[in-house]
């Protein structure tokens, strides 16, 4: 048997490249096992069904139920009594009334939050192959391990007391009011500081004419952009942190 026309060989080897090129940035499914403090004087890991807190020693404090925390991060305090979950990898794409943060103090659940919770239109996500996204990685601990930080899609920074559970911090960024647009859209910048963003999608802020607005920017180069923007009296006011880290891809306008 022959081994087809040059042209057919050609095409072959472009399919094949393609198809691995495909696979090789393609989402994949996360499994993570095992955290540690950030003094690594605690660790937790997963083992049948449970997750285990020893200290350095090795000496076991306590354990906690797994619910599906491998796809997730854990976040073990310095003093090794709180624990904070968080589910950044959402796997899969169905919302419903799912959980996605959780903290335990001393291996017993405090307090739980609702994606929905934190989100206040949960079109306001991005969806890939595997997972969900909703939140920025600039998630953590702060003031002394007291309460426990994050920054959903939607510009908006939680704060969270580890000793109550509650929230007790639930903001926009600086600057914002009624006056501001957040909103998620392609524009195009040249060589100046205009632009001209098309919105897909509003997060606050009025409706514009012909879903469009224009304002100034010093943060990009020429080329076409899809970024989620605070915009306020024409001026490009997006936390550093933000730009670039968010995609919205579901509940586009038509």
């Amino acid at each position: 048997m022959g081994h087809g026309t040059p042209m057919m060989q050609n095409f072959i080897i472009i399919l094949i490249s393609l198809l691995f090129l495909t696979d090789c940035f393609a989402d994949e499914q996360r499994i993570q096992t095992r955290f540690e403090s950030k003094n690594k004087e605690y660790s937790v890991q997963y083992k049948k069904s449970k997750w285990i807190l020893t200290d350095k020693s090795g000496s076991v404090k306590y354990k906690f139920q797994d619910q599906g925390f491998t796809s997730m991060t854990l976040f073990a305090s310095n003093n090794g009594q709180k624990i904070v979950v968080i589910d950044d990898f959402m796997e899969g794409h169905i919302i419903a009334d799912r959980k996605a943060l959780w903290i335990f103090t001393n291996g017993i659940l405090a307090q739980t939050f609702k994606l929905k919770d934190l989100i206040g239109d949960t079109c306001n996500i991005s969806m890939s192959i595997w997972y969900t996204g909703w939140c920025i990685e600039d998630f953590g601990f702060i003031d002394n391990q007291d309460h426990f930080s994050i920054s959903t899609y939607e510009l908006t920074d939680f704060v969270f007391d580890l000793n109550t559970g509650e929230i007790i911090r639930c903001k926009k960024p600086k600057g914002f009011d009624s006056e501001t647009l957040i909103v998620f859209g392609e524009f195009r910048k040249g060589n100046g500081e205009q632009a001209t963003m098309k919105i897909e999608r509003y997060i606050s802020g009025e409706l514009q004419k012909e879903n469009k607005v224009s304002f100034t920017t010093k943060y990009y180069g020429s080329g076409i952009w899809m970024e989620v923007l605070m915009i306020k009296n024409g001026i490009d006011l997006t936390p550093k942190k933000y730009r670039g880290r968010i995609l919205i891809n579901t509940c586009l306008q038509e």
